[in-house]
């Protein structure tokens, strides 16, 4: 065994070692007693709206809510998301369902909303008349001016995890992103399908303004291929009537490589396009590819963001600045291989309609790296270099609106074909 594998070996056993140990300080859960949520189900009534939750054993729980963006919160032991399709009910005007690790030990549920809405009550209901443990939340929509700091509901203590004080203060703990160990396990496992609305696409063409790119022989610039691709993926992405998209850049300006992250993030993108032209110092070389981000560029980035103060806007909004390090190291770690294994499933899917649409790909088109623009931990997030300025020949077809029509109609079916995927195994 060499002296690195060796090492890495140490590495997680530390952690796991870190894990154990955290785990007997705060008095979390016995791993045995683990929780299953098994059924969910929306009630619309005249004044309230009730949510069930079916529990395998009764718990203690913590439920409220946030605004802005508007949203339930529901804290319990740790727990597996054991419900298959939930019907959210007409007018109940709720977006979707979805749940993650809060810390170790503890689970929580978020219910998006459409609408503000305030807590009405929140109760247990033992097994009884051959139903099985109940979790009963009511409430009810309001608007924006009513709006007012969240009741605690329920007597879960949860250590470390910004204490509430006179159990009326609004913790300042959005929810984690589910967690998907493989390309082809469920995608976001705690959300229902949403044929009603619309996926968020945000396109980013590469490079612009003061930052041409790269540039082909006859002035042809990557900055104005890649807009002119964009611009057409979207156009064909919002015909198709199944999407939401923006732009990073609709014109000829510079954006910084933060900035059209951050771009992504205020539109809660559900995927992220970022369109470049390669070059290379061989003229002769030419075909498609795609990028993911590396397994080494991200636990490097990891390491780095453990560290900084901003971690909350990192992790779809979990505050991680009161815990312990290596347990923030862990949680960033959960969020972004789940995000990276998405992100993976899309590019092989991407790869899959760009051979059958004859588009010419590089030997090993699916590659890996650490781009700036592929490091949203919450974002799944791919770049594809659709050709080589520095060949001639491809790059006067990249310069064309009908060889630039081949590369995005494949394109877009490979979004229609991941979100198909997603929306199919959100069913199951």
């Amino acid at each position: 065994m060499s002296v690195s594998a060796i090492l890495s070996r140490v590495f997680v056993l530390c952690h796991i070692i870190t894990l154990i140990l955290w785990l007997g300080a705060v008095g979390a859960p016995a791993l045995a007693q683990t929780q299953e949520i098994t059924g969910a189900r929306f009630g619309v009534h005249p004044e309230k709206t009730r949510l069930v939750l079916d529990l395998k054993q009764p718990s203690d729980f913590r439920a409220f809510v946030l605004a802005q963006p508007d949203r339930l919160i529901v804290d319990l032991p740790e727990f597996r998301w054991n419900v298959g399709h939930v019907d959210h009910a007409p007018g109940s005007q709720i977006r979707e369902l979805r749940s993650g690790l809060l810390q170790p030990g503890y689970s929580r549920l978020v219910v998006d909303s459409a609408v503000p809405i305030q807590m009405l009550n929140a109760f247990l209901i033992p097994a009884q008349g051959g139903q099985g443990h109940r979790l009963v939340i009511d409430f009810k929509k309001i608007s924006q001016a009513q709006a007012t700091p969240s009741r605690i509901f329920g007597q879960l203590k949860i250590a470390g995890a910004n204490s509430v004080q006179g159990g009326t203060v609004l913790p300042p703990l959005p929810a984690v992103k589910p967690h998907v160990s493989q390309p082809d396990a469920k995608l976001n496992p705690a959300s229902p399908s949403r044929p009603s609305q619309k996926q968020v696409v945000v396109i980013d063409p590469g490079h612009g303004g003061q930052d041409p790119g790269a540039v082909a022989a006859g002035g042809i610039y990557e900055k104005t291929v890649t807009l002119a691709a964009a611009k057409q993926l979207k156009q064909k992405l919002e015909e198709s009537g199944r999407y939401q998209v923006f732009l990073t850049r609709d014109r000829d300006v510079f954006i910084k490589l933060g900035d059209r992250v951050k771009i992504a993030r205020k539109h809660k993108a559900d995927l992220f396009v970022s369109i470049h032209a390669d070059s290379i110092d061989k003229s002769d070389v030419r075909g498609m590819s795609i990028y993911t981000l590396s397994n080494t560029a991200s636990d490097a980035q990891t390491e780095r963001l453990a560290a900084r103060e901003n971690k909350a806007d990192l992790i779809g909004g979990v505050d991680l600045s009161h815990e312990d390090k290596d347990v923030a190291n862990i949680l960033i770690d959960l969020v972004m291989r789940d995000t990276m294994n998405q992100s993976k499933f899309f590019a092989n899917t991407i790869v899959t309609q760009m051979n059958k649409a004859g588009v010419k790909t590089l030997e090993r088109p699916h590659r890996f790296a650490g781009f700036a623009v592929l490091k949203a931990a919450d974002i799944p997030s791919v770049l594809i270099e659709i050709g080589f300025m520095s060949n001639p020949k491809e790059a006067r077809a990249l310069n064309s609106p009908e060889y630039r029509h081949k590369i995005t109609q494949a394109i877009q079916a490979g979004i229609d074909a991941y979100f198909d995927k997603v929306q199919k195994n959100n069913k199951n």
